[in-house]
């Protein structure tokens, strides 16, 4: 398999507004543009993950306060698509994945959430396939404009994560001091030329790292008129997959994090899948 890409209508129903309203329309649009039915793509309708992994990252009253937040189910179903995404291409079965998700996860740590992230989907499957010695190395890049810290939590003391953060201004906004972190402080109107210089540094350096498996955490709010910093094209999106590939021919998954334009949101996931699944 080429490409997995990972989708369930609750993404939609039960996601976390405005940001739910994003999916349906970018997955649709992806299958009016043939992207879904070219050779080597398969969807994935994903379960949701067990509470015996989350455990393993949040505490009890992490969860707790998620269950009073009203977006429990939707945050397990999505960080289920993540876990069983990156199942899927550790083992070999398929070269790279795309997933969407109805609550995303970077802002999410131990014991705390905000900015829509509720369970930190990309830090659980990257400790499942750790610790059931899937993989050995991985190599996390966020192209968020705002800081992952809650990722940085969990993952930045572990010396067999790589994590590389983009952000919206000069300087770290977490802690830089483990083993493996990389911080890419970009001016609030950063445009593509500047994005991709400082992208082929990340990715050079995740290649170096030599993980098996790269997660990238793909937020769009960096695009001119979605609400994040940055302006830039969805073309500089295509670009990025591209220098992706360039480094990892297979073991990527790319996780949809911040934006929330419905236009801009289709753009970029055809930008990406357009390019993983050539």
């Amino acid at each position: 398999m080429r490409l997995l890409v990972v989708y369930h209508p609750d993404f939609y129903h039960g996601g976390y507004p405005p940001l739910k309203d994003r999916v349906e329309p970018a997955f649709l649009y992806l299958r009016k543009e043939g992207c879904l039915d070219r050779p080597g793509v398969q969807v994935l309708e994903p379960e949701p993950v067990q509470l015996e992994l989350v455990r393993r990252v949040h505490t009890e009253r992490h969860i707790e306060d998620v269950g009073l937040s009203g977006f429990l189910e939707v945050s397990l179903l999505s960080t289920g698509g993540v876990v069983e995404a990156s199942r899927v291409v550790a083992d070999g079965e398929a070269e790279h994945a795309f997933c969407f998700v109805g609550a995303a996860g970077h802002h999410a740590s131990r014991e705390g959430f905000w900015g829509f992230c509720f369970i930190n989907d990309v830090a659980t499957a990257a400790l499942d396939l750790l610790n059931r010695g899937l993989v050995n190395r991985i190599a996390v890049v966020d192209i968020d404009p705002h800081y992952g810290d809650g990722t940085r939590d969990i993952l930045g003391p572990d010396p067999r994560v790589l994590h590389v953060n983009f952000h919206s201004s000069y300087g770290g906004l977490g802690d830089a001091s483990g083993p493996h972190n990389v911080d890419f402080g970009l001016p609030h109107d950063c445009g593509d030329d500047l994005f991709m210089e400082h992208a082929d540094a990340a990715l050079d350096r995740a290649r170096d790292f030599e993980p098996e498996l790269l997660f990238v955490v793909f937020g769009y709010d960096s695009a001119i008129g979605d609400y994040g910093a940055f302006r830039l094209s969805t073309d500089a999106y295509r670009r990025f997959a591209r220098a992706v590939l360039e480094r990892f021919e297979a073991g990527t998954c790319f996780v949809l994090s911040g934006g929330a334009e419905v236009d801009i949101g289709k753009a970029a996931s055809v930008s990406v899948v357009d390019v993983l699944s050539s």
